[in-house]
């Protein structure tokens, strides 16, 4: 059998092929637990997003509270020695803390254990009950307690944490505007890239398992595994892929002979190699998977949206707030229209003692897919995998924190506490469906030079000008 990584990884091969779009049906629509291709009508996710999501999402991204990302860029890859090096000027990037809104840049309040209460001078002591002389409060902790509880306490931090973004108080953290550096072609190409997507498919691939994949001995590839480890695939192969086409629609060609300025253009032959069926069966497999991610993120929102509607987006610019306040409403009422929804409750599913070892499982592989990202030698290339992973990751919070197993649940299956988001967290889960959201709008001009007698959609409204850039 070929390793479960080889399947996904020919993505980086090109070819010459454009058998991207079927005749007829050149739009993709959800059916059952995935995509296929469909004719481009009023059902297509290609129509939703690029007529009623796409112009209203990029209008939200331009808003202070969703433009500036906290990042930690300094983290050591923990897999291997690497290398960090611009390869051209467009792969770096610098932080913006001056530019930030003082209202964002205030920590989050923390919740302490320890009670306090004000001095007359107005500074803060430490309430400390006392304890009675006869039978005094015991303490103590035995080492085996102390154990005992790092671990419950690391198990409860982490149940529903899918990404190692690290701590948004750390001095390590700095803002980034995201506007200023958008995702495009950056020169990273080679063999710390290839290092990258190989670890990313190989690494953290699910092993057949007889209690969940009944179906691999009659179907050794991934159509035999159970359906959570299949989304894991599409979700990965869709991030690949809205890359792949960031790359593909902002691509770079330098100035004949190295001198002077290079030209910003779309790289039809990129897109036909990597989404083709010459090399492979796979290339618009892999345009079905970002539909995938897209619907799954897009799940997360509308599951979200009774949390995000009741959000402030306080940056201290009353106007600006209510504009991003009045955007999201819209755009929540927007997603929740859609009637082919991602079903998350299809997932982790039966016996209890193995839904909770799967879904473990299905979170420590995407964790350690969130950590590889620090083993992207190009900065702007690891600023947006950090962001990407980080969203996608959030939107596996949102879907998956009220399992029937999940810890917030009590004995009888009432919710304990929801889940709780940072604004990093929003902010990745924003931005990453808007690089699917952006992949998809991608998708529909090079639909347009490449079978341009199927239905499109006019995109004169929303469109970004290289020269933007």
């Amino acid at each position: 059998m070929r390793s479960c990584w080889t399947a996904s990884f020919l993505l980086l091969v090109a070819g010459a092929a454009s058998a991207q779009f079927e005749a007829g049906r050149t739009c993709f629509c959800k059916y059952d637990e995935a995509v296929e291709s469909c004719p481009c009508s009023g059902n297509s996710i290609d129509k939703f997003n690029n007529e009623k999501v796409f112009p209203v999402l990029q209008r939200l991204l331009q808003k202070d509270f969703f433009k500036f990302y906290k990042v930690n860029m300094e983290s050591p890859c923990p897999f291997w020695q690497d290398n960090r090096a611009c390869a051209s000027r467009h792969c770096g990037i610098e932080h913006c803390d001056d530019e930030v809104p003082a209202a964002l840049r205030r920590p989050a309040a923390i919740l302490s254990s320890e009670s306090t209460s004000t001095n007359a001078d107005g500074s803060k002591k430490k309430c400390v009950s006392s304890s009675n002389q006869f039978d005094p409060l015991d303490r103590s902790l035995t080492e085996g307690d102390r154990a005992q509880l790092q671990h419950m306490e690391f198990f409860e931090d982490n149940e529903d944490k899918f990404c190692d973004m690290g701590d948004e108080d750390s001095a390590d953290m700095h803002y980034v505007n995201l506007l200023k550096n958008p995702e495009r072609y950056t020169g990273y190409k080679g063999n710390s890239a290839l290092k990258v997507w190989q670890a990313i498919y190989q690494e953290n691939c699910f092993k057949p398992d007889m209690k969940f994949d009944k179906n691999f001995l009659l179907h050794p590839t991934t159509v035999g595994l159970c359906l959570e480890k299949r989304v894991f695939y599409r979700l990965i192969s869709g991030l690949h892929t809205a890359i792949t086409i960031s790359i593909a629609s902002y691509n770079y060609r330098p100035a004949p002979g190295g001198f002077g300025e290079g030209t910003w253009f779309r790289n039809i032959e990129m897109f036909e190699g990597r989404f083709g069926t010459k090399w492979t069966w796979e290339g618009p497999q892999r345009l079905k998977n970002l539909y995938f991610a897209y619907l799954l993120e897009l799940r997360a929102l509308v599951k979200a949206a009774p949390y995000l509607q009741k959000e402030l987006f306080y940056t201290g610019n009353d106007e600006e707030d209510s504009e991003t306040r009045a955007i999201i409403d819209n755009l929540m009422e927007i997603a929740k229209s859609f009637r082919d929804q991602f079903d998350e409750t299809e997932m982790f599913t039966g016996i209890e003692s193995h839904a909770r070892s799967l879904r473990e499982e299905f979170r420590q592989h995407f964790f350690n897919v969130s950590r590889i990202m620090d083993c992207v030698e190009c900065d702007k290339c690891r600023l947006w995998g950090k962001v990407q992973t980080h969203g996608m990751g959030t939107a596996l919070k949102i879907l998956f924190s009220d399992l029937p197993h999940s810890h917030y649940h009590s004995a009888d299956g009432t919710v304990q506490i929801p889940f709780q988001l940072t604004r990093n967290e929003v902010v990745s889960l924003f931005q990453s469906f808007g690089r699917y959201a952006s992949s998809i709008w991608e998708v529909n001009e090079f639909r347009q030079v490449m079978a341009p007698t199927s239905t499109a959609f006019s995109s004169s409204s929303t469109a970004t000008s290289r020269s933007e850039f």
